[in-house]
């Protein structure tokens, strides 16, 4: 079971990565959102890089919709589970909609959104 006070603990989780030769920082996204509510959060992708969220005990659903740069829905996981997982469908810029669809929590649930080479 993860604590309201191990998943504030846990902030912005920063790794070093080599990234086509180059070191790039890592980082995951990790948001607070209410049952309900929804967020976009945007990246740089690579093709057939993986994005996913996973969330908290209290979370037992959250949808995760990839756009690209024009606003056109390229993949979503709207599936009723809280670990959904998108796939890049090739290289560059991209939106990341994270839905929260079922938090049991009144004040709210914690999700971490993540990709294979971080944002």
């Amino acid at each position: 079971m993860v604590s309201l006070g191990s998943w504030i603990a846990v902030g912005v989780v920063a790794a070093a990565s080599i990234v086509g030769g180059a070191e790039a920082w890592a980082q995951s996204r990790n948001l607070w959102l209410l049952n309900g509510q929804s967020t976009i959060t945007s990246g740089y992708f690579y093709r057939g890089e993986n994005i996913w969220a996973k969330c908290d005990v209290d979370c037992y659903d959250v949808d995760l919709v990839l756009y690209d740069a024009n606003g056109r829905v390229v993949d979503a996981d709207e599936l009723r589970d809280d670990y959904p997982i998108v796939q890049a469908p090739y290289e560059g810029n991209f939106s990341v909609k994270v839905i929260m669809y079922n938090c049991t929590h009144p004040a709210g649930c914690a999700v971490s959104v993540d990709s294979d080479y971080g944002f």
